[in-house]
């Protein structure tokens, strides 16, 4: 699946190439609506929604269903999450740059952005009726490159806690002959992803993305877009 989703992006980006016909970072579209099917080990379902603010600003919520394979069984997560974003050109950041008489203007060849909020992760599972809800602060940054008008391309980093569940361990030394528990086990997340997108008109796109995460499988993405 990875050399298939490389293969991909490699097309992509000759098509980018082709497409371009500006250095116009600033016409990408940060007002969507997508719908989404992400494979992992399961087929599961999600939803983003992205509306832009004064400033370069935008928001984003996202809700996403997932059934989780582990060693002590199968259990579902559902993940809601909302941030606050900020996206810009990179040649509005930099503007030019001079050195020693010498004056470059950098072009918008692509957008970065950020976002920043807070996700919310409910865990259910028929293993002694376990469930619980978490919260933690989420934080995303990436590029966005390519022609709004065609092929675009995207980079990104996700930083966030996590959990997984696990069964409680019985202290060394002890008889436990209670029932088995579960618990959250949290640690320290990092997706890194990439993903490539195409515009049919301004209205619809279709992408693909893929990341990867410390703690659980590759997932796959493909969403249609419908843009505002």
């Amino acid at each position: 699946m990875k050399r298939y989703f490389l293969s991909l992006i490699l097309i992509a980006s000759f098509n980018i190439n082709a497409d371009k016909d500006d250095d116009k970072s600033s016409d990408f579209d940060y007002s969507y609506l997508e719908l989404s099917i992400i494979q992992t080990d399961t087929t599961d379902i999600g939803a983003k929604i992205t509306l832009p603010l004064p400033g370069g600003l935008y928001i984003v919520a996202e809700r996403r269903a997932e059934e989780i394979d582990s060693q002590n069984g199968s259990y579902e997560r559902i993940i809601n999450s909302a941030r606050l974003g900020i996206h810009a050109g990179i040649g509005d950041i930099f503007g030019s740059i001079s050195s020693k008489g010498v004056k470059l203007s950098v072009k918008n060849i692509f957008d970065v952005y950020a976002e920043l909020g807070i996700k919310g992760t409910a865990y259910e599972t028929n293993i002694n009726s376990f469930s619980e809800d978490d919260s933690k602060a989420n934080a995303v940054a990436g590029i966005r490159f390519g022609s709004p008008k065609g092929w675009e391309g995207k980079l990104f980093v996700d930083f966030s806690k996590d959990a997984e569940v696990v069964q409680k361990e019985c202290p060394t030394g002890q008889v436990c002959t209670q029932s088995i528990e579960f618990m959250l086990d949290e640690d320290s997340d990092q997706k890194i992803g990439a993903g490539i997108l195409y515009n049919f008109n301004k209205r619809s796109a279709i992408s693909v993305e893929m990341f990867s995460s410390k703690l659980f499988d590759t997932s796959l993405k493909i969403g249609y877009l419908i843009n505002f």
